[in-house]
């Protein structure tokens, strides 16, 4: 039996949700809808029953909505922004409540959605008919990046926007395919490939093969984007990632661009009076390897910059209880942590650059050492000063060998002139016996050493400290036969992250202390050595002799027994920050970290979360727990 329709204006106050609504709406945001009736005005009625609500004299007579209660709702909405007038009317069908559940019943189900590509046409449209994209967002109550987004997916191939009617293809790879405006390169990531191998990340990878993604790349960073682009290089930008990831279709352009800015960036070194000044786009540890290093004398610091030093400990400080106060009130947010970090880091590069201010070079080791310059591994220019290539080392042996001569030639009271490479002095003893007499010689100078401690005690710090200082190259001499070799660049090269942690600024500290101390002229160690108390000897000693130390990363070895004997506890040296751990690892290890460490409510909620802002989290929460990860628990003294 069909039921009487009857069409009343009806005021937005007095409509109320009804009972009789077979759906249950939850408390979810109405602004694209409310901003549609604020642009399009109600474009449907709505249904209604009379509803009484209130009890007594407050008893009043209301109209329930069976069928329009988002639209009831945005309505309210545009009320209380002013946006519609107080007393506003709206069309209404009343029904009766005999009839009102079959037609709230009727209305829900027989309804079909507008499938999403039909969207993307209708926005299309909108804009081919002289839309701009702020007034379609206004209209639609939507930001103009979801606009942009989906006028993206409407200009895809309609072969594959066909396919997404037939649900041939899901959202995301649509998106992910979005990267190219090119329909047959579209296609061809598409079609050609496996099954198996349409992943959004796997057609991303395929429509950008050859270029650079731009965060992932140093040169990026120390180029920049808008220098990039300012010089005719194309960008392609994801517009559906939150980051806006963007790639470098012009890698050689990007290189180019680098060569000059380094080149620019070189040629301020130029002036500080080096042998030589190179600079380098790339440089890996292989290359690395092929020159010593001088090691450069450290002035203490002026008064300036003890001043700025002061303040840098005091922020760092502040921080530090900022962080605490954060974590013990669970106040914490992710900006809260990126924030900190950022500024964290900003102290520790300020560090670094009062550490190389204080460095003095001596004349003589820039007279033939060298200069290189190039881009590190975040973006920053990286100058490595001091640096002998192997044909400067092989000019100071024979530079040594020389001066050796001349001085064996003062002892023994000849004035003759020297001679050329070419023609060498006749030797008035055959090497054999030369090295007869020199045996007897070591064996008298070892039993003497063997007699006392003292003596013995300052040749092994001088020989060590010579190398673990490196202040004078091959040039520098011992008595002993001590071949050290720190791995101080080994080191670096390894984790870049090192000058930021604990253990390096400490050990960096007591060095600067005695390289402050130590003479300037290399023939003057043994003896200012031997005038050194005992205590501070062996203070010294010490310093050389954890310098050399080496924790190689397989299987347990003697470095186990020293950190045993040492008594170390990588809790008072590590923490596990994003540079040192957790960016090196995969999103299930951080959540296992974050579980262990004693944050398991949040290691469940990290499910959607980017990688860099889940290791930003796992860092703030795990500071300052003692959580180490396998490797590191072995090295820990309990």
């Amino acid at each position: 039996m069909k039921h009487t329709k009857e069409i009343l204006l009806i005021k937005v106050e007095d409509l109320v949700p009804s009972p009789y609504n077979v759906r249950r709406y939850s408390a979810g945001q109405v602004e694209e809808l409310a901003a549609l009736i604020a642009s399009q005005g109600l474009l449907q009625n709505l249904i209604v029953t009379e509803q009484v609500v209130g009890r007594g004299k407050r008893q009043q007579t209301k109209f329930g909505v069976v069928a329009g209660e988002r639209r009831r709702r945005a309505l309210v909405l545009l009320l209380e922004r002013k946006a519609l007038a107080a007393g506003h009317v709206v069309l209404c069908e009343l029904v009766s409540a005999d009839h009102a559940v079959e037609i709230s019943l009727a209305e829900n189900s027989g309804r079909e959605a507008m499938h999403p590509a039909d969207e993307f046409d209708a926005f299309h449209a909108l804009v081919q008919q002289g839309r701009g994209i702020e007034d379609v967002a206004a209209r639609f109550g939507v930001s103009p990046v979801v606009v942009q987004r989906r006028l993206k997916l409407a200009a895809l191939s309609p072969k594959l926007l066909a396919l997404y009617r037939e649900d041939g293809v899901n959202l995301d790879q649509l998106m992910a395919l979005c990267l190219s405006s090119d329909h047959a390169a579209q296609e061809r990531a598409w079609f050609e490939a496996q099954p198996w191998d349409r992943t959004p990340a796997a057609l991303r990878k395929r429509l950008t093969e050859g270029e650079l993604l731009a965060h992932q790349s140093a040169l990026a960073r120390f180029v920049g984007i808008e220098a990039y682009e300012a010089a005719g290089g194309a960008v392609r930008r994801d517009l559906f990632d939150s980051d806006q990831s963007c790639w470098i279709c012009d890698p050689e352009l990007l290189r180019r661009l680098a060569g000059e800015k380094l080149d620019a960036e070189a040629q301020a070194v130029r002036g500080e009076g080096w042998a030589w000044v190179e600079a380098r786009i790339e440089l890996d540890s292989a290359a690395l390897r092929e020159f010593s290093r001088c090691e450069p004398g450290v002035r203490a610091p002026s008064a300036e910059q003890k001043k700025a030093l002061a303040e840098l400990d005091q922020r760092s400080k502040e921080l530090d209880a900022e962080q605490q106060a954060l974590d013990d009130n669970d106040t914490w947010t992710p900006s809260d942590g990126e924030r900190i970090d950022l500024e964290e880091q900003d102290i520790e590069a300020r560090r670094k650059a009062i550490q190389v201010a204080r460095q003095v070079w001596r004349d003589q080791d820039k007279a033939r050492a060298g200069v290189i310059v190039t881009v590190g591994r975040d973006g920053s220019t990286e100058m490595i000063r001091g640096l002998l290539r192997p044909e400067d080392r092989q000019a100071t042996k024979a530079e040594a060998r020389s001066r050796t001569a001349r001085e064996q030639a003062a002892e023994s009271g000849s004035h003759e002139p020297a001679t050329t490479e070419s023609a060498e002095p006749r030797a008035p003893f055959s090497e054999t016996l030369l090295r007869r007499l020199a045996a007897h010689r070591t064996a008298a100078l070892q039993a003497v050493l063997a007699r006392g401690t003292h003596a013995p005690l300052v040749a092994l710090t001088h020989a060590l400290a010579l190398q673990v200082f490196d202040r004078f190259g091959l040039e520098a001499r011992s008595a002993l036969q001590i071949t050290a070799r720190p791995p101080r660049h080994e080191l670096l090269r390894a984790a870049d992250d090192l000058p930021a942690g604990r253990a390096w600024a400490d050990l960096e500290a007591r060095r600067a202390v005695w390289l402050g101390r130590l003479p300037q002229a290399e023939s003057e160690w043994l003896e200012w050595l031997a005038a050194l108390p005992q205590p501070e000897l062996l203070d010294l000693l010490g310093l050389c002799s954890a310098s050399l130390a080496l924790v190689p990363t397989g299987p347990a070895s003697a470095a186990s027994g020293l950190e045993r004997l040492a008594g170390l506890d990588m809790r008072q040296w590590w923490e596990p920050t994003p540079e040192a751990f957790l960016n090196h690892v995969s999103k299930v290890q951080i959540a296992q970290a974050l579980r262990e460490g004693g944050a398991g409510s949040e290691a469940s909620a990290t499910t959607g979360m980017k990688k860099g802002e889940l290791a930003t989290l796992a860092a703030t929460k795990l500071a300052g727990k003692g959580w180490l990860p396998e490797p590191l628990k072995a090295v820990t003294c309990t």
